[in-house]
């Protein structure tokens, strides 16, 4: 019997900040590659269509550490719709939890180079134990349970408002909250309490007057229902030629972290990212590794210009500068172009006869004001308003871990690993050794940090097994009231202790649902 633990480890709290809900699933470190994957606001947020894959394995050399892989189809429909498809898969240690979500988003101009933008998901999930035939063929009446009762719901939200380079995003990680482990089902489903949530921010601006060089730096906060995994992380990101990147980052829980990416032909991008061990965590040699592959689909589409205060003209955004040109000097502007003639004569031309005539020259997108390439240089390199269509400062964007809301009160963390990890930390108390067929009848009083309940001895003694085999110190105890027998961490006479190390499990993603049960 193996998986029923590992419904702790992977919580289904589905996010809705991060387009598909982080919170149902991992917390990715790449915000700024695709931060669909994060906040639901961000879809479409390339004016393309486009398709990304993601992997994600953490804690290499680690077993049973999480590993993730997902794919996602973004595309705008309109110049104020863009649609969303994202699924996941992860598996930690015996749980494996799919997800599938679909994204609405709609946009909202509101000037020159700005809009706010919405998002909405919605989907279901699967939480799937790794049992084999014989395993699932048991009357244990909460495997049983567990087996035919496997999905839920998910849903997340997200604004996000843009200003040229500039990006602040607000998302509600997890409408929904499915309670993953209990006694009576493995999945509850309840409103969430609205309170995990993903705050973001970042600005991509030009170095030097060529616009070879970008810089983007960013900063996320991720703050969850209970407190204990509530974050920081603070990053930044150099571009060359917007077709080279590398950068780094820093996590308040994660530690250190580096990235490297490049865009292939123009229609095909990576970016890796290679994240250090914890400082505080106790593993040396446990790193985590993380890779996006993006596929750019069709032409960009360009969002609609937003209107003077005059309500006459459109006016069309430029990173440095707005220029209007008169419909009587187009091809004269045109031929300047197409020959390479030197920036600052044809834009002297331009602005100077502007104020005769308030129309746009119908120019084709491709020709000047492409969002990809950078300011300066041949006046073909400028992001100056042309045929009809705002052209907004492209800014690449990519977050993260599931987060489970079970007790508010925040308590002084102490460190506890797994046996099998280079340290093991003495303060969390080890269970006493299983003997074989026997499960300890519960102390009235005693506090017990719980991870599994299971209504047949034989079952929970060999998901104990399994789990001590992994490495872990677990133990079972009967439950007098309730005749059933609960697989458990660590027990105590300290409630205060016991919440202690139940919550440094949880902030190490280790047992994230696991729970202080108490026989009064």
């Amino acid at each position: 019997m193996k998986g029923i633990f590992i419904l702790c480890a992977i919580a289904l709290s589905v996010t809705l900040t991060p387009a598909r809900g982080q919170a149902t699933g991992p917390q990715y470190r790449q915000f700024f590659f695709n931060p669909y994957l994060s906040n639901p606001a961000f879809v479409g947020i390339n004016n393309r269509a486009e398709a990304n894959l993601v992997y994600r394995q953490q804690w290499i050399n680690f077993a049973d550490a999480p590993v993730a892989m997902g794919a996602n189809f973004q595309f705008p429909t309109s110049n104020r719709v863009a649609l969303g498809f994202n699924v996941f898969s992860e598996k930690q240690v015996l749980l494996r939890n799919t997800n599938f979500t679909a994204t609405f988003g709609y946009i909202v101009p509101i000037a020159a180079n700005q809009s706010l933008r919405f998002g909405l998901s919605g989907g279901v999930g699967l939480n799937k134990l790794d049992l084999t035939a014989d395993e699932l063929n048991t009357n244990d009446p909460v495997i049983a349970n567990a087996s035919g009762n496997n999905f839920y719901v998910n849903g997340n939200f997200g604004i996000v408002y843009t200003n040229a380079g500039l990006k602040l995003g607000f998302a509600l990680t997890d409408i929904f909250k499915s309670n993953s482990f209990s006694a009576g089902s493995f999945n509850e489903l309840k409103l969430s309490n609205l309170k995990n949530r993903l705050y973001s921010a970042s600005y991509k601006f030009d170095l030097g007057v060529m616009g070879n060089v970008s810089l983007e730096p960013y900063v996320l906060y991720r703050q969850s229902a209970d407190g204990l995994q509530d974050a920081w992380e603070v990053a930044s990101l150099v571009y060359f030629k917007n077709k080279f990147w590398t950068g780094g980052s820093y996590n308040q829980n994660n530690g250190l972290a580096l990235f490297l990416g490049m865009n292939v032909k123009e229609a095909f991008r990576f970016s890796y990212s290679y994240e250090f061990p914890p400082f505080k965590s106790g593993f040396t040699s446990n790193s985590s590794h993380e890779l996006h592959i993006g596929i750019k689909l069709g032409n960009k589409k360009s969002k609609y210009a937003a209107k003077t205060s005059r309500g006459a003209v459109p006016i069309y955004g430029d990173v440095e500068n707005d220029v209007v040109i008169p419909e009587d000097e187009s091809q004269e502007v045109i031929a300047e172009v197409e020959s390479n003639e030197a920036n600052q004569e044809v834009e002297s031309k331009a602005v100077t006869r502007a104020p005769q005539n308030n129309s746009v020259i119908p120019v084709e997108e491709k020709s000047i004001g492409d969002p990809d390439m950078p300011s300066g240089g041949k006046i073909h390199q400028k992001r100056f308003v042309v045929s009809n269509q705002l052209h907004p400062v492209e800014t690449e964007a990519p977050i993260v871990v599931p987060i489970v809301a079970l007790e508010k009160e925040p308590v002084e963390e102490i460190p506890v690993t797994p046996a099998n990890a280079e340290e093991t930390d003495r303060k969390a108390p080890k269970a006493p050794s299983l003997k074989p067929n026997e499960a300890f009848t519960m102390t009235r009083g005693h506090h017990y940090v719980v991870v599994g309940v299971f209504g047949v001895l034989d079952n929970s003694m060999r998901f104990t097994k399994e789990m001590i085999g992994k490495g872990y110190h677990v133990n079972v105890a009967l439950n007098p009231e309730n005749d059933m027998y609960y697989v458990y961490i660590d027990s105590t006479f300290d409630e205060e202790e016991a919440k202690k190390v139940r919550n440094e499990y949880k902030r190490k993603n280790l047992f994230k649902d696991a729970w202080v049960f108490t026989l009064e």
